[in-house]
């Protein structure tokens, strides 16, 4: 009695607050949940923001605590969905989730992780409904029957702002021609994540027919395939200047006759890193991405380089990289430079740092270079 009258005469404000220091303490949560009626809503913040789905059995158990609690979907704001045992076809629960999905009103995020993903061809108009209410959608070890699938996901989804792409893929091509697709406007974008296991086809068909001008900030690129560069290529001039980070890892073969990767329409780049290098090799698309900077914005340029041994550090074009960042409007730019040497004996770090600082004295000189060798 004397807990609970001393709980009523605490303003709400400081309750809320005690029980925000408990977000990732369930036992504590829940003995909260259960102490009075006015610490019930920050108790349930906290227990239910994020929900995790893994099995028919989890699927279930929450289905019924919605049915016997509906407040509760009043608070998951992130749903994610997964399948550990996953096999070549859908477990059956997974169709579920579309429908699930549709009674969480607030939901932004929503994770698909190790799954075959069902079609939404029978989905209702309010699962469509609920994933045009997402802002974030991430997409890991996905499987989709076909193409069509993708497309029809992703354009329910037409107002995610940050989007997610780890291993995507599908078996059969479109039932129909990528052309008679319906197009959309494109989501408003703010972040785009690619992996190298993510084919470009997905932004090539999906976002780049619709989108004249994209307002990604945040693009993180990990495309390994040559034949992914006029698709690179069309997904910077549609970001523009809205770009401000990238991050950018790409073939180390590219043909001769092939378009190299420009950035020459984002101007206003704040921070740029370029991984996946491996030296001796091709490095033409780094050299092109490095002359087509003109963003006086830019705080932090990053180059990584697997180099295969000491000699061949000097086959990487330090003298053209020391002579752009040695132009007025990268002043202020730090330069930041790891290279991992293969293991062999004869490889040694110590000489690959003191080359490197030789072939870089206009950054040395500014005292804007940051060195890691390893």
């Amino acid at each position: 009695m004397a807990g609970g009258t001393m709980a009523k005469n605490l303003p709400q404000e400081l309750v809320d607050q005690v029980i925000d220091h408990l977000w990732n303490d369930h036992d504590s949560l829940s003995a909260c949940s259960l102490a009075c009626q006015a610490w019930l809503p920050s108790a349930r913040t906290h227990l239910f923001r994020d929900q995790r789905l893994t099995s028919a059995k989890d699927c279930a158990r929450f289905e019924a605590l919605l049915e016997s609690v509906p407040a509760i979907a009043h608070y998951v704001q992130k749903l994610s969905v997964s399948e550990p045992m996953s096999t070549a076809y859908a477990q059956n629960w997974i169709n579920r989730v579309p429908a699930l999905v549709a009674q969480l009103h607030r939901l932004t995020t929503l994770e698909l992780v190790g799954l075959h993903y069902v079609s939404l061809q029978k989905s209702s108009p309010e699962a469509l409904d609920a994933l045009s209410r997402l802002t974030g959608l991430v997409l890991a070890d996905v499987y989709f029957d076909s193409f069509a699938d993708v497309h029809a996901l992703l354009s329910a989804a037409c107002n995610v702002r940050d989007l997610c792409f780890y291993r995507v893929s599908w078996v059969n091509p479109s039932c129909a021609p990528y052309s008679s697709l319906p197009l959309k406007a494109p989501p408003p974008l703010r972040r785009l994540v690619v992996d190298s296991w993510a084919s470009s086809e997905m932004v090539r068909e999906w976002l780049l027919p619709s989108a004249e001008h994209l307002d990604v900030r945040t693009l993180m690129v990990r495309w390994r395939e040559r034949e992914s560069i006029d698709t690179l290529n069309g997904l910077l001039r549609a970001c523009g200047p809205a770009l401000e980070r990238v991050y950018m890892e790409l073939p180390t073969t590219i043909e001769e006759s092939q378009e190299l990767p420009s950035l020459y329409d984002n101007v206003n780049l704040r921070a740029l890193e370029i991984d996946g290098l491996v030296i001796p090799g091709c490095v033409a698309w780094s050299s092109a991405l490095l002359a087509d900077l003109r963003t006086p914005q830019l705080e932090t340029l990053s180059v990584s380089m697997l180099v295969l041994n000491t000699s061949s550090v000097s086959s990487f074009d330090w003298a053209t990289l020391d002579s752009i960042l040695s132009r007025p409007i990268f002043a202020n730019t730090t330069l930041n430079v790891t290279i991992s040497l293969a293991l062999h004996s004869s490889n040694d770090p110590r000489v690959v740092k003191e080359a490197v600082v030789g072939y870089l004295p206009g950054v040395v000189k500014r005292g804007k270079l940051s060195l890691r060798c390893t």
